[in-house]
């Protein structure tokens, strides 16, 4: 997964995503937990979502890529930024919430459920979870190095393992109707 490792990939992805950001997804998040909040935001890419979370919690912004971390020291000087890899999460915590848009498709089945876990470790008694998914994908034909893997709800539970309580998921579309999932849970 070091695609986004060259600046100028990542340079691409932040210019397409101009004008982006999941304000409606996180209604839901900013609903069940409390303004003041620690949350951790998994591959936070340039940023998007991450100026949402920071008017509402003490929000920690991590990516794999440097480029991306880069990017995010820039722009948010004031804010913790980490390089992390969203299956070991080398964090220390703890958090009250974990978050990431589109990311968990760059996991394979078994990074999935190590991420989950560690996510377990890392959250507060009572922590959440939310993470939006792509639930319908095309792999797009490149060679990126990408994983590509869509999930429906039965996927992400089994990926939690006995972990976390599902308390909400919803479908919603980003480019076709009902192609991403929104899946709200919590640390049992």
């Amino acid at each position: 997964m070091h695609y986004y490792h060259d600046k100028k990939n990542a340079v691409a992805y932040a210019e397409m995503c101009v004008g982006y950001d999941a304000a409606v997804q996180l209604e839901i998040l900013f609903n069940v937990l409390p303004d003041g909040a620690e949350v951790l935001e998994l591959g936070s890419g340039p940023g998007n979502d991450m100026q949402l979370l920071d008017s509402h919690y003490q929000v920690t912004g991590s990516d794999y890529s440097p480029a991306f971390v880069d990017m995010l020291t820039a722009r948010f000087p004031d804010q913790t930024v980490m390089s992390l890899d969203a299956v070991t999460i080398a964090a220390d915590g703890p958090f009250d919430a974990i978050y990431s848009n589109k990311v968990l498709h760059h996991l394979s089945d078994e990074e999935l459920a190590a991420s989950f876990s560690r996510q377990a470790q890392l959250l507060t008694p009572g922590g959440l979870v939310f993470h939006l998914v792509w639930s319908r994908l095309e792999a797009p034909e490149d060679e990126t190095g990408l994983i590509y893997e869509a999930r429906n709800e039965v996927a992400l539970e089994e990926a939690m393992g006995s972990a976390f309580e599902v308390l909400e998921t919803h479908s919603f579309g980003e480019f076709d109707a009902d192609d991403s999932l929104a899946i709200l849970a919590k640390k049992k």
